[in-house]
Formats: C-alpha cells, structure tokens, sequence
C-alpha cells in the first residue's frame, strides 16, 4: 500500500487500484461527486463514487472508492498500474 499527500491537506493510503478505478483510505472525508485530488508527482484527481467512515478507528478514516480524471502515464507508473498486454 502506498501512502500519499493530498492537495487540501491529509494523507490518504491507496488500498486498492486499476487502470480506471481505486479504493483508498483518508483521513479526511470527501462526499460522491467531489474530485479528491492526491499528489502522485503531480496532482491526481479521484472523482468520488462513495465515502463511508471505518467504524471504530479513532482517528476518524474513511474508506473512498472512485475513478481517476486524467491519468497520465507517469502517474500510472508512480501507482504501480500496469496495462494489460494485448
């Protein structure tokens, strides 16, 4: 799991990723529709599909699941994200 900064303030830890989609946990909330923009060399966003808080962690994570705007292919590398090969 990599952890990154993000843009508004925070950190947020990329749980799970693919070439369209992520799910990561942050410490500060971001309601569906918001574009949640993390630093990956250069800012990221991920526009929200849902945000729950993880019950009983103190201090308060939620969990966002989403889609990335505009992923470059250096942004990809930095994530770990390979294509699949044809």
């Amino acid at each position: 799991m990599k952890e990154f900064a993000l843009l508004r303030g925070g950190r947020a830890i990329i749980v799970a990723t693919g070439i369209e989609q992520a799910t990561i946990e942050a410490d500060v909330v971001s309601p569906p529709g918001s574009t949640l923009e993390l630093d990956v060399g250069g800012p990221l966003g991920l526009k929200v599909r849902s945000c729950r808080r993880l019950p009983e962690v103190e201090p308060a994570r939620y969990r966002i699941e989403g889609r990335w705007v505009s992923l470059s292919r250096a942004q990809r590398e930095a994530l770990g994200i390979q294509l699949p090969k044809p």
